[in-house]
């Protein structure tokens, strides 16, 4: 039985037809056994206000940030034991200065930081990324950084992405791999989209990047686009495990 299922926001979700954010959402309120978990690169206020913008269901969590924010709830509460496990591994100021040196870096946006992610725009070859990564390495620095959309730079802790934080879920609530279903289009997705024995999902609007992930057994590629190829894959996952037949 699937028991959760986490959503990345933007061109995921969002950017469809209102219609088919319309279908989503009448199909998951209907599902009282599935939790419903957005996953976004986004920072909270900015998820706040994108969820607010349609019809989309009620998250009972919001992993934020690209997964170094996590809150609970209609009240949205944050998740002070993830934050506390981040705080340890994360010294922002250091690793700004760092970065600072590296001048082809893009522009820091402030709507787009977080208390643990610092995120740069613009474009990077793949030299450059492996200079980005090299840096760091010299100056002992270890964090992860996610170049995704061919624009996104986000830099954060060590080992903390999307994945990071559906695994932190997953033992909060008892779930197995094979009970939760992941949906998304883009390399900040790949962690989640990759973890083991996990149902994914990869949306007919999915950018190149993420293309090679099709190939993946564990990887449903729908035929619709943004919600309308979300509610596609939950259905199809929903049917292997054996707790949706009839409903497609």
């Amino acid at each position: 039985m699937i028991k959760m299922l986490v959503c990345d926001f933007d061109g995921t979700l969002h950017g469809g037809a209102a219609s088919g954010i319309g279908q989503f959402a009448d199909y998951v309120h209907e599902q009282p056994n599935l939790r419903f978990v957005i996953a976004t690169g986004r920072t909270f206020p900015s998820i706040s206000l994108g969820l607010k913008e349609d019809n989309y269901p009620r998250p009972h969590s919001i992993i934020s940030d690209v997964g170094t924010q996590i809150h609970h709830g209609h009240d949205c509460v944050l998740d002070v034991l993830w934050r506390d496990q981040l705080q340890s591994v994360w010294n922002k100021p250091v690793i700004q200065d760092v970065l600072e040196e590296v001048g082809f870096l893009g522009a820091i946006n402030s709507r787009h930081q977080g208390d643990y992610k610092i995120t740069f725009e613009g474009k990077l070859s793949q030299q450059q990324y492996a200079t980005v990564a090299a840096v760091l390495e010299q100056n002992a620095i270890h964090v992860d950084l996610t170049y995704s959309h061919d624009w996104f730079l986000d830099v954060t802790p060590k080992g903390v992405n999307k994945a990071a934080a559906i695994h932190h879920l997953m033992n909060k609530h008892g779930l197995l791999p094979g009970e939760v279903c992941v949906a998304g289009d883009s390399a900040n997705d790949t962690a989640m989209l990759t973890i083991s024995g996990i149902n994914a999902i990869l949306v007919a609007n999915h950018y190149p990047e993420v293309a090679h992930l099709s190939d993946l057994d564990n990887v449903y590629t729908s035929h619709a686009t943004h919600a309308e190829g979300v509610l596609e894959g939950l259905k199809h996952w929903q049917h292997m495990a054996g707790d949706g037949k009839g409903r497609a």
